[in-house]
């Protein structure tokens, strides 16, 4: 054989094995499955797999696209994924609860049943605890008492789920100039609660109640913050219930933020203990 022979025949070999290579690291694989309604007849809905908010490394790159939504025909479906951790949802039945399924690195073809699956909310099970003192200075804006991000996956709230908050912290104004603070519920970015009023300082404890009414994209929740403060006295902040439309069917971040009135520099709240949860 030539020369020239013999390097093009290396080269093109080397080639083929690089892409057998790279087509061996690009691993998707193929997730197929079948819906039934309680009767076993074949269910046509929506069905949306939110990869978690961690980046996904893969054989092609990083994997950092959003969820995908796609629909069943004559109840069956067929998507696509890299390997990694998925949160399964269907958005139109509100009354089922997401799971988390995990995908394998292959090229193969899995059906969904035969999935690693897990709840991402075990029941009566904390969805935040805080973990160390978080403080609201008044020096900045509205702050978060959550010691992390809590983030509550799509689809996950249904009609009449409830989400229950409690805290224990004090607040801080060493020259008596008796500032007002706001404590503020949001959900999804949105504002679903929020009460104001004058204090002193003392001992506080913060209990709230999130009801959904509504799931969907124009979802409605009731929500309600009972506050009170110790500081000789009983001082209580208002009461009230407050309606709100959120977007259910997406992933929202729940938080409970503080801001205190500045006149010194030195007024605070402290959020000592806090839990988050389910019924």
């Amino acid at each position: 054989m030539k020369p020239n022979l013999i390097k093009t025949f290396v080269r093109t070999a080397m080639l083929v094995q690089l892409a057998s290579v790279n087509l061996q690291l690009a691993t998707a694989a193929t997730i197929i499955g079948n819906l039934k309604d309680i009767s076993q007849q074949s269910l046509d809905t929506r069905i949306s797999f939110a990869p978690t908010n961690q980046v996904m490394v893969t054989g092609g790159g990083l994997s950092v696209g959003p969820p995908r939504i796609i629909d069943s025909a004559n109840g069956a479906f067929s998507i696509v994924l890299d390997a990694g951790d998925y949160t399964v949802s269907l958005p139109l039945l509100g009354w089922r609860k997401p799971f988390i399924i995990s995908v394998l690195n292959t090229n193969g073809t899995l059906n969904i049943t035969n999935l690693p699956m897990t709840y991402p909310f075990p029941e009566h099970h904390p969805l935040h605890v805080n973990a160390s003192a978080v403080n609201a200075w008044s020096t900045n804006v509205a702050s978060s008492l959550l010691d992390g991000t809590m983030t509550i996956p799509a689809g996950n709230l249904r009609p009449r789920d409830v989400i229950n908050m409690e805290a224990f912290g004090s607040f801080a104004d060493p020259a008596g100039s008796g500032p007002s603070v706001t404590f503020t519920l949001r959900l999804g970015g949105i504002t679903v609660v929020s009460q104001t009023k004058p204090i002193q300082p003392g001992n506080w404890h913060l209990s709230a109640m999130v009801t959904v009414r509504n799931a969907g994209t124009v979802g409605v929740v009731a929500s309600a913050m009972a506050i009170e403060s110790d500081n000789g006295t009983t001082d209580i902040f208002p009461f009230g219930t407050q309606t709100t439309v959120v977007d259910t069917t997406m992933a929202s971040n729940f938080d409970l933020t503080a801001s205190i009135q500045n006149f010194t520099g030195a007024e605070r709240v402290v959020c000592e203990q806090m839990e988050v949860r389910t019924p």
